[in-house]
């Protein structure tokens, strides 16, 4: 049993669920419940599995149910809920899904849970979404399928980066909508942007790298060659970067830096000299990076009383920048037409567009 102040809920007893089979008169419901009593007898030693979990009130009184549809060896559990009518809308399914959770990583060989929600079942997605989970990119029979990690630190070994793939193409593009939607705009152009890069000529292959962790995508990190025109008239080669993005449940644990680390190792192998993008200093920072004003480059278009701080550079190579000054250009692919943005995103699934204290734009 698990329980919390509002709500308890525990694996049914043969007996509770013989009566849910005789009583109910939803022919669907009546078989899903058949299954999951036949898949307790067979599988008796893990019947908390394959039950029907109740939900209830404090008080006792019945408020609906959820189950883990079973359990098989190299597979994610899955889970499946539902509310009472009458008791929807207040948060109890939320509350039920996150002791199920708690419950099912209390299991040290369970990594990740999954759900299926149909596309037109908003309540459901916003359970989902308020426990952690994520689409994964997949569609199962009922809808869009996601899915939640157990854990809450990184450690050196759960995950690998490589190189990014074409069939890793649409995923990236989702985990950089899930990373970024409403933080500096209402939704984001993001996942549009790194889109329409992949196909700029000045887009670096060799540093368009993603982070895995247990076969799921959980951040990305791309680079793209510019210039910064000299005020002596010079054109001196040097990256920018991003969208860099890690998915929301992962944030702030240490993996953004060791893919951002990680990248720019990789650029200076291949003898970069420079990267220069728009950043908070508090972040990239620790990762050696400082304003670029300090280096005598200025963001193009930007009156020069204006806030630079967002603007930020490292050297790959020591003191490749040390006798220039001059004028850094965004590359042109960055700039994108927001009716472009919104007609590319309604391939995915619909999100809120919210106006948030500490968004840049909009």
């Amino acid at each position: 049993m698990m329980e919390n102040e509002r709500i308890r809920i525990y694996p049914a007893s043969q007996e509770q669920m013989e009566k849910f089979i005789a009583s109910e008169t939803d022919e669907e419901l009546k078989n899903a419940y058949s299954e999951m009593l036949e898949g307790c007898l067979a599988h008796s030693g893990e019947w908390d599995w394959y039950a029907m979990w109740m939900i209830e009130k404090i008080d006792g009184i019945h408020i609906g149910d959820l189950c883990f549809k079973g359990i098989e060896a190299g597979r994610n559990p899955e889970i499946g809920y539902g509310i009472l009518e009458e008791y929807r809308g207040q948060g109890f399914a939320t509350e039920a899904v996150k002791l199920a959770l708690k419950w099912a990583f209390r299991h040290t060989e369970i990594k990740a849970v999954e759900a299926e929600a149909d596309p037109d079942n908003t309540a459901s997605q916003r359970v989902l979404m308020k426990c952690g989970f994520r689409p994964n990119g997949e569609i199962g029979e009922e809808g869009p399928r996601y899915i939640v990690y157990g854990g809450n630190e990184m450690n050196t070994n759960d995950y690998t980066i490589r190189l990014e793939k074409k069939e890793d193409y649409r995923a990236v593009e989702n985990l950089v909508r899930e990373s970024f939607w409403n933080v500096y705009r209402p939704g984001c152009s993001e996942h549009y942007v790194i889109h329409v890069l992949r196909d700029d000529p000045e887009f670096v292959k060799e540093l368009d790298f993603v982070m895995e962790q247990d076969g799921r995508l959980i951040g990305q990190n791309i680079f793209v060659k510019t210039v910064i025109e000299g005020d002596d008239g010079r054109k001196i080669p040097v990256l920018t970067m991003g969208p860099i993005g890690i998915t929301p449940e992962l944030k702030r644990k240490g993996y953004g830096k060791a893919l951002l680390d990680y990248s720019l190792e990789k650029a200076a192998g291949m003898g970069f000299g420079a990267v220069l993008f728009e950043g908070n200093i508090d972040f990239y920072g620790k990762s050696g990076f400082a304003y670029a004003s300090k280096f005598g480059i200025r963001y193009h278009d930007l009156p020069e009383d204006a806030d630079s701080s967002f603007f930020l550079c490292k050297e790959l190579i020591p003191g490749y920048l040390h006798d220039v000054t001059g004028v850094y250009q965004t590359p042109l692919g960055y700039y994108v037409k927001d009716e472009d943005v919104d007609e590319f995103d309604k391939e995915f699934l619909p999100k809120e567009k919210q106006k948030l204290p500490g968004q840049i734009f909009g």
